[in-house]
């Protein structure tokens, strides 16, 4: 295989793991789903990510790349923080409208039985929308476009954990206004 390949077959592996794991979980799946949907070998599989634990990292380090251009992308678009959160929001209404929750969810209810490596990259993820979060909030706060009671670093647990419920709700439900409901609310309290 050339190089193009093995980047190509290496990321449609990737996708089709995101999907499954946001589908089904981290637990709830083999490399032989993986080979089916792909149509390759399971030995393929191995040969980039030899276990389960290398795919979780390759997995949950591509999603944290994904986010910080994402988030970069949205600070690069806007100065206006009311703005920013709408489009921080955006990014998690993706897997809304396909009745799955985000890959750090997911991963989240399998936290337990995850290896250490892929707990400390979902650690790491959670910290950047933590931080980006809590940036954004002091900023709004700051330039009065954004008012909430006590710090920005509560507010951005609070604005994250309502997303993931809410992800979590839609899901349960089988209904995308359940998500656009908490969502609406969530700005509502902060933009008075």
């Amino acid at each position: 295989m050339n190089k193009n390949n093995n980047k190509n077959t290496s990321e449609l592996i990737l996708d089709t793991a995101q999907a499954i794991v946001q589908q089904f979980g981290f637990n709830g799946f083999s490399y032989s789903h993986i080979a089916e949907k792909v149509g390759i070998r399971n030995a393929s599989i191995h040969y980039y990510f030899p276990n389960k634990e290398d795919l979780g990292e390759a997995l949950i380090s591509r999603y944290l790349r994904s986010f910080l251009v994402y988030v970069d992308q949205v600070d690069a678009d806007t100065s206006n923080n009311v703005e920013k959160l709408r489009k921080f929001i955006l990014l998690y209404n993706g897997p809304v409208q396909e009745y799955c929750t985000c890959l750090s969810v997911t991963l989240s209810a399998d936290l337990a039985t995850l290896s250490g490596k892929v707990q400390a990259g979902l650690s790491k993820f959670f910290t950047a929308n933590l931080a980006w979060l809590e940036r954004v909030m002091e900023e709004g706060k700051r330039e009065g476009q954004l008012k909430f009671e006590g710090t920005a670093e509560v507010e951005a647990h609070h604005f994250l954990a309502s997303l993931q419920g809410a992800q979590l709700l839609s899901r349960s439900f089988h209904d995308t206004s359940k998500f656009e409901q908490i969502t609406s609310s969530l700005m509502s309290a902060l933009v008075k």
